[in-house]
């Protein structure tokens, strides 16, 4: 069943007659170039299907030997091999074996002497020339079935594993990311509040640094109470998070106006009340004062 150099010798002639210029096809044995080819694009075609199957199904698997690039060549590979399959099965086998000549042989496992002239000459004029067909010794029978039956039992014990691998070797692209810490995470509703100073710690406040003044209190007291939607969200626009943030404002306006509280959207928003970041009564006097005086930055 494997090729050898009498194959291309017929596919010459055969080409020659197929042109017209040789009067009559080659002379084929038990197998012709053209069974030899389907058979052997089988096997082929089964170890094509399988390898880029698997790597189509199992990406991650294949990226640890291969190149990414692998993975879309094995796809364009499986595809092809399928439509080359399908047209020859439907152009190639269908017709020369079910309809142009319908081949009985896989049901009877004979061919007659008609088909045989046509088909298989060679081997036609091998069988007259012989004694006939006899049937082979016992011993050699007994020979084959002991090399058989290890043989194909050990390969169906190597496929199954083979297939059980190929549909569950795959590991999941979830379990490729390295897992963290157990630990439970603090994440608190409000940010932590930052420790603010009160008015009388003059002693503690770095040197030229006043007390009502950004960096002196107000600072903390805005970052305790506005940084959850007016930090790095800047609902409406609006940041909070340095003393230039306040005083460029949002989208309705300046948060901070120096000396002018009622144009201060700060206040004024304060002072309706039912904010998600109210100030209480004492720290919305302060930021109005330090507003009067000027709105200081240090």
């Amino acid at each position: 069943m494997m090729p050898v150099i009498s194959d291309l010798v017929h596919v010459y002639q055969d080409v020659m007659y197929y042109l017209g210029i040789r009067k009559q096809k080659a002379f084929y044995g038990r197998f012709s170039y053209v069974e030899k080819a389907e058979y052997l694009a089988l096997v082929w075609g089964t170890v094509l299907m399988g390898i880029t199957g698997f790597m189509m199904w199992n990406p991650i698997a294949t990226a640890r030997w291969f190149p990414g690039q692998a993975i879309p060549a094995a796809k364009a590979a499986h595809g092809g091999e399928a439509i080359l399959a399908v047209l020859a099965i439907l152009i190639w086998h269908i017709y020369h074996v079910h309809i142009k000549n319908f081949n009985k042989s896989m049901f009877t496992g004979k061919l007659s002497e008609e088909e045989m002239v046509h088909e298989h000459p060679a081997e036609l004029a091998e069988i007259k020339q012989s004694s006939g067909w006899s049937r082979p010794n016992p011993e050699v029978i007994r020979s084959r079935t002991r090399i058989f039956f290890p043989s194909a039992a050990i390969m169906i014990i190597v496929m199954s594993i083979g297939i059980v691998g190929f549909a569950s070797g795959e590991q999941s692209a979830i379990e490729t990311i390295p897992r963290g810490e157990n630990i439970q995470v603090f994440v608190p509703l409000t940010p932590t509040p930052r420790p603010t100073l009160a008015p009388t710690a003059t002693a503690e406040l770095a040197e030229g640094i006043a007390v009502n003044s950004w960096l002196g209190s107000i600072e903390g007291l805005i970052r305790n109470r506005c940084s959850t939607c007016h930090g790095i969200t800047s609902v409406g626009g609006l940041s909070m998070g340095t003393y230039q943030d306040a005083l460029i404002g949002g989208d309705n306006g300046p948060a901070i106006v120096p000396g002018d509280p009622d144009a201060s959207l700060v206040v004024a928003i304060q002072t309706a009340g039912n904010h998600p970041g109210q100030f209480t009564e004492g720290e919305l006097q302060r930021i109005i004062d330090w507003i009067n005086a000027g709105a200081p930055q240090e």
